[in-house]
């Protein structure tokens, strides 16, 4: 495992390049301030990048509409239709679904048994999240607008705390802020295995090329590659 760059992080997106970063930085006036930055994984450089480049990649070309409706744009995570539309979902359970055009669609709560849910991973006209307060994770459906599976509990040792959810291929990959794992979901029989474990909290995992990254406490890193 090699770090990557330490940095007061905020958002961190992956690219097919590599990913790009949100960080928080102090400006001369001493004011806190957001700047964006691309990191290339085949020159292992970082440098600048307009913060209009970042928000396309989060919420698509629509991205001016989208975020003079949403106002923070940081702390949400979102997803990016087939279709265009785009839908945002923030850590308090407020979630918003746009159109095409950026227009609002629908806007609402998604909670789970009382509990506040994060993160999105698409799965076909569905999608993941996890809910931390509860050690699980949920399928929701926006089309019939209602959660069709539960993996996972209070009583369950699967997930301890969960916060952040990928799909790949037939995997799901969700990180425990608490027990400070990567575990696995087979989504073609729901087994659970430990992917990667750490000696702090893991907050993101994500996957350019063969290239494996964490986003842990302490900044990102490069957790291995995998075979092709």
């Amino acid at each position: 495992m090699v770090k990557i760059l330490s940095a007061d992080i905020l958002d961190i997106l992956p690219i097919e390049i590599g990913f790009l970063i949100l960080t928080r930085e102090i400006s001369p006036e001493g004011a806190a301030v957001a700047a964006a930055f691309a990191y290339d994984q085949e020159g292992n450089q970082i440098h600048p990048i307009p913060l209009g480049t970042y928000l396309e990649f989060k919420f698509g070309p629509e991205y001016k509409n989208i975020v003079a409706s949403l106002g923070d744009y940081i702390s949400c995570s979102s997803a990016v239709l087939k279709s265009g539309g785009v839908t945002a979902l923030y850590p308090t359970g407020e979630i918003t679904f746009f159109n095409a055009d950026g227009s609002v669609a629908q806007s609402g709560e998604l909670m789970y048994q009382g509990c506040t849910t994060s993160d999105i991973a698409l799965d076909a006209s569905c999608f993941w999240s996890t809910v931390p307060d509860k050690n699980a994770i949920i399928k929701y459906s926006p089309v019939e607008k209602r959660v069709l599976l539960r993996i996972g509990g209070e009583n369950s040792s699967a997930f301890n705390r969960p916060v952040a959810i990928v799909k790949l291929d037939d995997k799901l990959y969700i990180c425990n802020e608490g027990s400070k794992k990567i575990r696995t979901i087979r989504l073609e029989d729901y087994a659970v295995k430990d992917y990667a474990v750490f000696n702090e909290p893991v907050h993101r995992f994500f996957r350019v090329g063969n290239k494996d990254y964490a986003l842990l406490d302490s900044g990102v890193y490069w957790i291995n590659d995998i075979a092709k």
